[in-house]
């Protein structure tokens, strides 16, 4: 039945690229029906690498992915995001035999943190990169620790490489799993915005060892940064990577690379600083970048090579997305959570002028039915917002949670996403737009396609 699933999802790749579509999860879906545990049949290469985590996994994936592009790797990945189990199936049949053999020397999966849970028995994959664990999307995934759970429990007769965020208790806990799995930490030296004391939604606050208290030296964001347990050993150490001496003007930074003892870091001396440069200097993507610089490097990638992808890298659809309209300049994000959304806040409260800001928020099945978590965004901090125009199926709900803010005086509900954008366009002031995921393409295309 495996053939049969696999020639069916090769028939079907084919048709939709007669009618000019790309496939998506189509080819996958319908395969599965066929054959449920599909993705065990397929014979994966010697470097097959997954990028999980609750934020930054997209981009995180991409920069991998390019990384190897760049360093003369036949490159596969799901660089648009299909990272369920519909998606990922589609992207492996497109790319293999007919005898289950993806034709590639890396393959890049992103993959959602239930979907790793449930398919990694199925997937041979050399190395997993795990970005953070934050709250997201209650209805659908549950509370954070019963995701972590259940990729612990996925993973303990894994026997590939982990790559860890030393700054994130709730990924660090997964260096405890198994003596036989080979560990590679990244993290982030203390910036120029981290505090010693944080008020943003976090998770990090006990210790995922014993359930004492975690104590920190200091925030980065959220629950990231250093801390240590008041009751045991558990504690962020110094990572084998770690990004530093982060220049906002310039957008560089340094990174740390301290040799560990396994074979791949050999002809590392002891401790190497390197700098390098990238289009955007916002922390979280600092992250981004020193995990898959850290995939890199343990492959042999020069630092040129990463280097090159830094400066070079557009964080794609809906993040930090420039767009221009005449000779308005609109900065689109997308945002699935409060810390993400929070992250994106900070960003915008930098900028010291006269603001204006659409925010979509919708409710539908890919977003999360749940949208208590806008309580838990910190719109206080967008300082010098003159004009909120608040969109989308929940409109009324956000624009209840802006009144309460008192960040700005004018505040309007517009269903219509046209005379929103309208509206926004008719200011002289910095343009943002913030919405949720099903809102992102229909305001994305509105935003290109308007004519002024």
């Amino acid at each position: 039945m495996r053939y049969f699933a696999l020639i069916l999802g090769k028939i079907i790749f084919f048709l939709l690229k007669i009618f000019g579509r790309s496939g998506g999860s189509l080819p996958g879906k319908t395969a599965i029906r066929f054959c449920s545990n599909m993705l065990s049949y397929f014979k994966y290469p010697k470097i097959t690498i997954l990028v999980t985590g609750t934020n930054g996994k997209t981009s995180t994936s991409n920069i991998i992915a390019n990384i190897f592009k760049r360093a003369g790797y036949k490159t596969v990945s799901n660089s648009k995001g299909d990272n369920i189990i519909n998606g990922i199936t589609s992207l492996l049949i497109k790319n293999s035999n007919f005898t289950f053999e993806i034709i590639a020397d890396a393959l890049i999966i992103e993959i959602d943190e239930l979907t790793l849970a449930k398919q990694l028995k199925n997937i041979k994959a050399s190395d997993i990169v795990i970005t953070n664990f934050f709250r997201d999307q209650l209805d659908r995934a549950g509370e954070m620790e019963s995701i972590i759970l259940k990729i612990s429990k996925a993973m303990e007769n894994y026997k590939g490489r982990l790559f860890l965020n030393e700054d994130d208790p709730n990924v660090k806990r997964f260096s405890k799993i198994s003596k036989d799995i080979k560990i590679v930490s990244f993290g982030l030296g203390k910036e120029k915005n981290a505090k010693t004391e944080n008020f943003d939604a976090k998770e990090g606050k006990f210790c995922p060892i014993c359930n004492g208290i975690l104590e920190y030296e200091y925030y980065q964001y959220s629950h990231i940064g250093k801390y240590h347990c008041k009751n045991c050993d558990f504690k962020s150490d110094m990572p084998n990577y770690l990004a530093k001496d982060i220049n906002y003007e310039d957008n560089t930074f340094e990174v740390e690379v301290i040799a560990n003892s396994e074979k791949e870091f050999d002809e590392i001396p002891n401790k190497k600083i390197e700098k390098y440069k990238t289009s955007i200097n916002a922390t979280y993507h600092i992250y981004n970048l020193v995990s898959a610089l850290a995939v890199g490097k343990t492959y042999g990638i020069s630092s040129d090579d990463i280097n090159t992808v830094f400066k070079n890298f557009n964080l794609g659809i809906g993040r930090m997305e420039k767009i221009n309209i005449g000779d308005k300049k609109i900065l689109l994000n997308l945002v699935k959570n409060p810390t993400g959304c929070n992250e994106i806040i900070k960003y915008i409260g930098n900028n010291k002028n006269e603001k204006a800001l659409i925010f979509l928020l919708n409710d539908n099945h890919a977003d999360g039915r749940d949208i208590s978590w806008i309580w838990d965004v910190n719109f206080e901090q967008i300082n010098n917002l003159k004009y909120a125009i608040i969109t989308g199926k929940r409109a009324y709900e956000a624009a209840v949670r802006f009144k309460l803010s008192n960040i700005s005086e004018n505040i309007a509900v517009e269903k219509d996403i046209d005379k929103a954008i309208a509206k926004m366009l008719d200011t002289n002031m910095d343009m943002y737009v913030i919405s949720t995921y099903t809102g992102l393409f229909d305001i994305r295309k509105k935003l290109l396609d308007f004519k002024v």
